[in-house]
């Protein structure tokens, strides 16, 4: 096989790691929390994150096959349970590819202003235009991760000019008439209950993502030693990332006025028109659109690595672990993703039966993006009782350390999957509500093994035959 065009260096891999690791979308989340949530920032850092980080590097070391923690767990515990879990942590981001998209383009009408009406008053020219972004991403993937690469270097560049933007209109609206928030006399405790439950699902959800690099092992100059430095920096910017914009928020706004879907640009918005300097609020919303188009794209490149290893594994089939000879891109995997996207955005805009199994999708990826983790910090805990290979990465602490940090890795995630469970206050059937949930996952868990199945079966009878 052509060996793969090593298309990304470290300031590429730097922003990819933004666009994946860092979400303005779950700062407007813990602002609605109050105060309360900045401590819980850092504890979700240190517990999640942080773990993660570490078991990311030296598993990275450990195994050379394309895939991630799709093919760590294939090689630890077996074939089956590599393609569950890769098909978890695929099949998840299907529906959040296609609700980032219904996003950033209700971003883009916004900041079109009147002109922008159209796009939202009539839903077909919406969905059109949608399908259309979903192809062009596809595109940009499919000619090579050099080409892609870009979408995410501008959507994390944005991340951090948007931050920096909340932070600076909060320093100003600060200096006028103080802070909306008292944050003296604020509690800081974690709140209890379904709430502060939603609440640290939300925050592993935010600081997921360091696990992605490993995907574009083959495809980064400087290998090991690139990706070892840009997840070394990951922790301390996620810190400061998600501490910097709640904090502004909370500065602008009070937490009731900090709504979980729109926070901060409403509070970029509403502080730039209290410092009359209103007309420069729709260059937040296009900023806001780019950070959302910079995180489709690097979460679309990623995701298709999925299928395109399960390719070359003879899951599926073997047109899957093609790449382009020339740009690297697994150009099957991509093309088959993008017709699946284009296939859920479409449902998703469709009539009201359509929009239940929608429903039912996006249902079954809230509690399934978070099992791969146990698969992961599953691997990481097994191997630390094998012979590592020669001159790998080891975590601080030698053994000890790396089982004390995987214990903690995987106890967050636990503590993280049990809260999914636990449903919205606003639900008027609790139970029920918990339930479906739980109905959803096993749906989804339950595809995976069907699928799996009758994929060995054709590899045998095609072997046989």
């Amino acid at each position: 096989m052509t060996d793969t065009p090593r298309a990304l260096g470290f300031g590429d891999l730097f922003f990819y790691a933004a666009a994946v690791a860092l979400s303005i979308r779950w700062i407007s989340v813990a602002a609605a929390a109050g105060p309360a949530s900045l401590p819980l920032w850092v504890v979700a850092v240190v517990v999640f994150s942080g773990p993660l980080i570490v078991a990311t590097a030296e598993l990275t070391g450990w195994f050379s096959h394309e895939g991630g923690v799709y093919a760590w767990t294939a090689a630890a515990f077996g074939p089956f349970w590599g393609f569950l879990c890769g098909w978890l942590y695929w099949a998840s981001n299907l529906p959040f590819f296609s609700g980032v998209l219904v996003f950033m383009l209700n971003l883009a009408a916004l900041a079109a202003g009147p002109a922008g009406r159209p796009l939202l008053d009539h839903p077909w020219l919406f969905t059109g235009l949608a399908v259309a972004l979903s192809i062009v991403v596809g595109a940009l993937h499919y000619v090579g991760l050099g080409t892609g690469k870009w979408l995410s270097n501008i959507g994390g560049v944005s991340n951090f000019v948007l931050v920096a933007l909340v932070a600076l209109v909060a320093l100003g609206v600060l200096a006028r008439r103080g802070s909306a928030t008292d944050f003296a006399h604020a509690g800081y405790a974690p709140p209890l209950g379904a709430n502060g439950a939603i609440l640290w699902a939300t925050m592993v959800f935010g600081v997921g993502g360091p696990e992605a690099l490993a995907f574009l092992r083959n495809e980064v100059r400087g290998g090991m030693r690139t990706i070892m430095a840009v997840l070394a920096t990951v922790a301390a910017v996620q810190i400061g990332f998600y501490l910097a914009g709640t904090g502004a928020i909370l500065a602008i706004l009070t937490p009731a006025d900090a709504t979980r879907l729109s926070g901060l640009p409403d509070a970029v918005i509403g502080g730039l028109k209290e410092l009359g300097l209103g007309p420069l609020a729709p260059l937040v919303l296009i900023a806001a659109f780019l950070c959302s188009l910079g995180s489709y794209s690097a979460w679309f490149g990623v995701a298709a690595r999925l299928p395109f290893a399960a390719g070359i594994d003879a899951v599926l089939p073997a047109s899957f672990g093609r790449r382009d000879p020339k740009t690297g891109a697994p150009v099957v995997s991509i093309a088959a993703q993008t017709i699946i996207v284009a296939a859920i955005v479409l449902i998703s805009q469709a009539g009201a039966t359509l929009k239940a199994g929608y429903d039912f999708l996006v249902a079954m990826a809230t509690l399934s993006y978070t099992l791969p983790f146990l698969f992961l910090f599953a691997v990481f805990l097994v191997v630390q009782f094998r012979a590592p290979p020669d001159g790998i990465w080891r975590a601080p602490g030698g053994r000890a350390g790396a089982l004390a940090i995987g214990a903690v890795g995987m106890g967050a995630t636990v503590v993280a999957v049990l809260c999914t469970l636990v449903p919205s206050p606003d639900a008027p059937d609790q139970l029920g509500a918990a339930l479906k949930l739980v109905f959803a996952s096993a749906v989804l868990n339950l595809s995976g093994v069907v699928f799996y199945v009758v994929a060995k079966r054709r590899a045998a009878a095609r072997a046989g035959s």
